[in-house]
């Protein structure tokens, strides 16, 4: 499950869930697989008036923290010759999200 922390313990924040690397808050759907790129992404959930969304203007409610994609490297046959020996080459594939990676960061509500 994903690491929470609250901006200020105590204080009353918007309605979240969190169903492995899905997170809701305020209504708001965040994929954390799909949005996982090469490199670190912080979603930034916020509200203006009575509207909840990502990124944009208003009072922050919560930041997303999805930690870079990570790769295991996989030796396959055929790579590149070397003096006349076959060579292994090396396939990089994706490992799936860790859902225990992403931390959600919430905000408390804007009076």
């Amino acid at each position: 499950m994903a690491r929470i922390q609250l901006k200020q313990p105590g204080q009353a924040v918007a309605d979240f869930a969190v169903d492995g690397h899905v997170i809701t808050v305020a209504g708001v759907l965040v994929d954390c697989r799909e949005l996982q790129q090469d490199s670190m992404q912080v979603v930034e959930v916020r509200q203006s008036g009575s509207t909840a969304h990502i990124g944009g203007d208003g009072a922050y409610l919560a930041h997303i923290v999805i930690p870079a994609r990570v790769y295991e490297e996989i030796p396959v046959e055929g790579g590149e010759e070397d003096e006349g020996e076959e060579g292994q080459g090396v396939e990089r594939v994706a490992q799936e999200l860790d859902p225990n990676a992403i931390e959600v960061t919430l905000w408390p509500l804007a009076n």
